[in-house]
């Protein structure tokens, strides 16, 4: 009886080692952008960064599931620094010490984007360096950083008048209460493609606050989580269900490079990507084999 109870017990043993050894990692997805298009229903949460968190729940089914976690800028900064295990989503490469420096590792680019400098088109403004911002009603986000301005800012030649949102700032500049507003491309995107009547009331500088890429982040103790993630995102470029999903948002893979109307204006529709420039990436990637 006694070898029988062993028996038993060595076979539990071993079936509790075996679910523990395949158990699902689940890791925490942070976004702190609440704008579209990452997050384009607040209460339902869906937008671009619940698709990127299916996707890679898809790609990495039975070893990783991700959930996503809408967090505040300011208390995503304190849990990074108690070290939270999360993956924060889409971070643009200027900030954290971007990629080349600082404590947090990186994937390969999602997408490109830029920090746009919007007017309205009956009083258009053209960027010319922080000076030209000296004596305007400049709008940003709560939060958010820009550190082409940032000398100035403390300084206060610039004023930067904030707000929880960007639709917000549009608003306030639709209405004469701003004269600038600076926000993400992808954002200003999203939101003249839902309104039409937004691109003949505003007018984009030519030249912006700075081009960069979006990654997703991790701690500098999450190096196999980081590789194992990196290994999905590097290939994402070739993938159809991925370009499908940047398409829906008015995007383009990283090879691709920067959304590029045709006209001066910067407006039009978004032109296709290249083949070749997704599977040369990829290469370089190791997503693809060479020619």
């Amino acid at each position: 009886m006694a070898a029988i109870r062993m028996f038993a017990c060595a076979i539990l043993l071993a079936g509790a080692w075996a679910c523990q050894a395949h158990a699902v990692e689940r890791i925490k997805a942070h976004i702190y952008y609440t704008a579209a298009p990452f997050i384009t229903d607040g209460t339902t949460r869906s937008g671009l960064a619940l698709d990127l968190v299916h996707y890679l729940n898809r790609a990495l089914a039975g070893k990783y599931e991700l959930e996503l976690d809408v967090v505040p800028r300011a208390r995503l900064a304190v849990q990074l620094e108690q070290g939270d295990a999360g993956i924060v989503l889409f971070v643009p490469s200027v900030i954290f010490g971007g990629i080349d420096g600082g404590k947090y590792l990186w994937s390969a680019p999602l997408f490109l984007d830029r920090q746009e400098l919007v007017s309205r088109s009956d009083q258009p403004f053209e960027f010319s360096g922080p000076p030209s911002l000296h004596n305007v009603r400049l709008g940003g986000v709560l939060g958010h950083s820009y550190p082409m301005l940032d000398a100035d800012i403390a300084t206060g030649q610039i004023d930067v008048r904030r707000n929880m949102s960007e639709a917000a700032l549009l608003k306030m500049l639709r209405y004469h209460r701003l004269d600038v507003v600076t926000l993400a491309g992808s954002s200003l995107r999203y939101y003249q493609n839902a309104d039409p009547v937004l691109k003949d009331l505003f007018h984009v500088s030519r030249a912006g606050l700075g081009e960069y890429s979006r990654h997703l982040m991790f701690q500098e103790n999450m190096q196999r989580q980081r590789d194992d993630f990196d290994a999905v995102v590097g290939k994402m470029g070739v993938d159809p269900a991925w370009q499908a999903i940047l398409a829906k948002y008015g995007l383009l893979p990283a090879a691709c490079g920067l959304y590029r109307p045709a006209d001066p204006q910067r407006r039009g529709r978004m032109g296709p990507c290249p083949a070749s420039s997704v599977q040369a990436h990829a290469r370089q990637r190791g997503a693809v084999p060479g020619p």
